[in-house]
């Protein structure tokens, strides 16, 4: 067979792009569906005695690799680190990630011999992939509706949930202060009730309650997220006394992140959404460092000199950023309802509370703040369990 003109074109353009890609390891059902995307359907290549492709599986995310934006982003990197290698026959589960390709992506940040695509790169090749998989499973999607995507609804197997839309629509609604900062996720709460209630079953990652497994009370399940701690640096009592505070998350609303203003210290997160909210608000945060989001200076940031954490989020389905805190020393401030089985004083869930959760802090001696430090640092630890995590996960993809 010689092809010629443009799909010749086409499948030296693409192929080129995949092996540059995919650096030693490749995937031959993938060379093969890149070759049959330009052929008439009459003219697919197949392996010999094979009168049909391979089923395959399609992962949907929203980001992954070295380019991470939440702990979204992390969960899905611990996935495909730790999950899908174990998979039965994983060549066949295709990761879609749903976005632009960043001009700083490294496919070496990926798995080896994991065939991925950015919906943008080319919008045919996620067509052509959504056609011929049987199941699609959502490791991570976007909260509004994704034409390319709710197409193949009959295809929905399992979703993974980390967050209820609902949830954070209701309390940026009910809370006055929340409501007039820049609410800057597109959410379509509306229509996530509807893409939710398509999957066949559902797995709640977060380690708090959620009005998700209410709503669904059927073939949803709870599987909290894990955290592996690495450093377990003790308390930082030394920088406590400094009174400088430290945030490192991501700018929306429901993270209160204007409840830093008057105070100093530093902030980690995106600079677009920061500078939005001191342009469209009053807080000008004039003692607070800006330090733009970037997962490669994380370590840095979090080795600075504060010593409280500001992690008192609304709705925190699992807190990744409180728990790194915790393991960098640091003594978090965490929302009224974050954890609420756990005995643990410095909360708020107000400006004003976050304030005198500010004081008792730099008031308590060294002995109390140990010991509350101790407190939810022993909580977190039962979460420490990426073995049984990985097991679980990939047990449930495989029942």
């Amino acid at each position: 067979m010689i092809i010629k003109g443009v799909p010749a074109k086409n499948i030296k353009k693409r192929l080129f792009n995949y092996l540059t890609d995919m650096g030693d390891v490749f995937d031959v059902n993938e060379i093969l569906s890149i070759l049959n995307r330009e052929l008439p359907e009459n003219k697919h290549l197949t392996y010999f005695n094979q009168s049909k492709p391979l089923s395959t599986k399609v992962m949907i995310c929203t980001g992954a690799g070295n380019t991470i934006q939440g702990g979204a982003d992390i969960w899905v990197n611990n996935f495909l680190q730790t999950v899908w290698p174990k998979l039965e026959k994983r060549t066949n589960w295709k990761l879609l990630i749903d976005s632009k390709r960043p001009t700083n992506f490294d496919p070496n940040s990926l798995p080896k011999g994991l065939a991925y695509h950015f919906h943008y790169d080319d919008v045919d090749i996620t067509k052509d992939w959504l056609d011929k998989c049987s199941s699609i499973y959502s490791l991570h999607s976007h909260y509004h509706k994704r034409e390319h995507i709710w197409h193949y609804e009959d295809k929905f197997e399992m979703m993974f949930i980390h967050a209820y839309p609902n949830e954070m629509k209701e309390v940026v609604d009910s809370i006055p202060e929340l409501k007039r900062l820049q609410f800057n996720t597109l959410v379509d709460e509306k229509f996530c009730d509807d893409y939710i209630a398509t999957f066949k079953e559902r797995v709640w990652i977060g380690n708090n309650p959620s009005k998700v497994i209410e709503a669904y009370p059927n073939y949803t399940y709870k599987v909290p997220n894990f955290y592996e701690f690495k450093h377990n640096l003790p308390l930082q009592n030394e920088y406590i006394d400094n009174g400088k505070l430290g945030f490192a998350s991501r700018c929306e609303s429901r993270k209160c992140i204007h409840w830093m203003h008057g105070y100093a210290g530093y902030v980690l997160t995106g600079k677009y959404d920061f500078q939005n909210l001191k342009d469209s608000t009053t807080y000008t945060f004039p003692n607070t460092k800006f330090f733009q989001w970037n997962p490669d200076i994380h370590h840095i940031f979090m080795k600075k000199e504060f010593g409280i954490f500001h992690g008192a989020y609304f709705k925190e389905p699992f807190g990744y950023s409180i728990f790194q805190a915790v393991d960098y020393g640091k003594i978090p401030i965490i929302h009224t309802n974050w954890a609420s089985e756990l005995d643990y004083k410095y909360r708020a869930s107000s400006k004003n509370e976050f304030d005198k959760a500010v004081k008792k802090i730099q008031f308590d001696s060294h002995e109390v703040r140990l010991e509350e430090f101790n407190k939810i640092k022993s909580y977190m630890k039962k979460y420490d369990y990426k073995e049984n995590w990985s097991k679980i996960i990939k047990d449930l993809l495989q029942r």
